[in-house]
């Protein structure tokens, strides 16, 4: 458990068990040992009670968070940034509609909507040239190395990391270049 002493907070938390009483929550704060005259003096209680009871050393409020879950929201947040991070990625570098549906799966107004935002130029229209062979076979290379070791939202990523002045729709046509039909 860990003490509140912020007489702000401690006026929050009373405000909310308020609240939770009006949201007709009277059993959860049975549950958690409050008694039905106590819940009936704070559904009375004035703003002024509530600072006057909040600022008092004798009243005990702390709080007690379940590690595991606290921990499992902090790496599910991570996830949610990195995830949002590596679309923009996509997006600004040129990705092809297509892959932003299967990795990401946006929606074309949710894709236009994202290059709007992120990229201030126009997009080029249409499928991009193909590099010199060379470059295609280098990029073949790179890819059989890279997508055997990241994540889908990251293959593409780590592969424009090697060819940076390639767009990202450049690398998607390369690497599906011998594909039956056009599909990430």
């Amino acid at each position: 458990m860990i003490p509140i002493k912020s007489e702000q907070l401690r006026v929050a938390l009373l405000s909310h068990l308020i609240h939770l009483l009006d949201m007709g929550e009277v059993e959860t704060l049975l549950d958690a040992g409050l008694s039905p005259d106590l819940l009936d003096t704070l559904r009375t209680a004035s703003v002024r009670d509530l600072n006057a009871i909040a600022g008092m050393p004798q009243l005990d409020v702390s709080v007690h968070f379940a590690p595991a879950t606290l921990e499992a929201a902090y790496r599910r947040h991570e996830a949610i940034t990195e995830s949002r991070q590596l679309m923009e990625y996509h997006v600004q570098h040129g990705a092809h509609p297509q892959l932003l549906v299967h990795l990401f799966k946006m929606t074309m107004e949710q894709i236009r909507e994202q290059r709007a935002l992120l990229c201030p130029e126009p997009q080029v229209r249409g499928r991009p040239p193909l590099p010199k062979p060379e470059v295609r076979e280098a990029v073949q290379q790179a890819w059989s190395r890279i997508s055997s070791n990241y994540p889908p939202q990251r293959q593409y990523v780590e592969l424009h990391y090697v060819f940076p002045d390639l767009s990202i729709a450049t690398l998607w046509y390369v690497v599906h270049e011998f594909d039956d039909c056009e599909t990430a």
